[in-house]
């Protein structure tokens, strides 16, 4: 991908081994605007340094709730440790977009079941200008999805002729 997504932490997990004490991988959403709702897009452990990861443990512990938000959409199989009030806007950039049985992001969209998901995520910063709601929109997703596959054709096209 050549454009990053600005996506909102609603969960994590704990982290294992030397990120023990802290969560070490969060589940992030991006915001449908036509349903107000949050829909899973990624779940992400790598592009923190332990200070950040320490960080962002110690700042999240405030937005802690007890259970799912009704505005979250996530499967069954998906369920973090924590959840999180929709507070923070995180900046991440991943390797492309792909069709997902487990994410929601734009879920019935491109396929009648299967979300949207970012493989292989890095996180690059907080977004501090941004609110949750003026994350990257399920169908910003969409349409970088589909821009995706447009650009893989033509360059699939191009090496044919060379």
């Amino acid at each position: 991908m050549t454009d990053s997504v600005d996506v909102v932490p609603i969960g994590a997990w704990y982290g294992k081994g030397k990120r023990t004490g802290m969560y070490g991988a969060y589940l992030l959403a991006c915001y449908d605007d036509d349903n107000e709702d949050f829909q899973t897009l990624c779940k992400i452990g790598t592009g923190f340094s332990d200070e950040q990861l320490q960080q962002f443990t110690e700042a999240l512990k405030f937005e802690v709730i007890s259970n799912p938000k009704n505005m979250y959409r996530v499967a069954e199989q998906l369920k973090p440790d924590v959840w999180f009030n929709p507070k923070q806007v995180w900046e991440v950039l991943a390797a492309d977009l792909s069709i997902s049985p487990i994410h929601t992001a734009a879920a019935g969209q491109l396929d009648p079941v299967k979300g949207i998901a970012l493989r292989f995520p890095r996180f690059i910063r907080i977004r501090e200008d941004k609110n949750p709601e003026d994350a990257t929109s399920s169908q910003q997703i969409v349409d970088m999805y589909k821009n995706q596959k447009v650009n893989t054709l033509k360059m699939d096209d191009d090496d044919y002729y060379l």
